[in-house]
């Protein structure tokens, strides 16, 4: 499944957003918004009835990713998390973002209420060809569940690396189970 088949449209802001940015907004049942300082999505989510089980969702040839950072354009985006509708538990959240050299490596849990997702990050750090650049990122995340029983998940992350605020990236993701 694509995005287009799934309700969804993304693409850049007219303007940037100065600082950290992440917003979720429910416009109404039909139309959700992400948006990260750089960029937006219009998402159809799913019904809040239809998000049932546990599931498991992962990068998938299906995924998609749009955005960039300081140091250039997200060459490669990796992420997973499980999800427990019935507790709305969010665990073992993982978020892998490739800029030129560098790789921002986030783990994140979280939970999902009446549809709406809340994500936090555990850890993370920002590497590259050398090691460890900083183990202090800000972090901010969140998404919604997308598709008629939620078989997709559209992300929106802000990062910004606390021992260098110039350095940062941002952008939308989606993952399947």
């Amino acid at each position: 499944m694509t995005i287009d088949t799934q309700g969804i449209s993304w693409g850049s802001w007219n303007s940037k957003v100065d600082e950290k940015f992440m917003v979720i907004s429910r416009v109404n049942d039909d139309l959700v918004l992400v948006a990260t300082s750089d960029y937006l999505a219009q998402v159809n989510p799913t019904p809040i009835g239809k998000l049932t089980g546990s599931h498991n969702y992962a990068t998938t040839i299906a995924s998609s990713f749009i955005g960039n950072g300081s140091a250039g354009d997200i060459s490669s985006l990796i992420a997973g998390m499980s999800i427990d509708f019935e507790t709305g538990v969010i665990d073992q959240g993982t978020l892998a973002v490739l800029v030129a050299d560098q790789t921002w490596a986030i783990e994140f849990s979280g939970s999902v209420l009446k549809g709406v997702v809340d994500l936090n990050a555990t850890s993370g750090q920002l590497l590259d060809s050398t090691g460890i650049i900083s183990n202090s990122i800000d972090t901010n995340l969140g998404g919604v569940f997308s598709g008629n029983t939620g078989s997709a998940f559209v992300g929106g992350f802000d990062l910004i690396d606390e021992m260098n605020t110039y350095n940062t990236v941002n952008g939308l993701f989606t993952i399947e189970r």
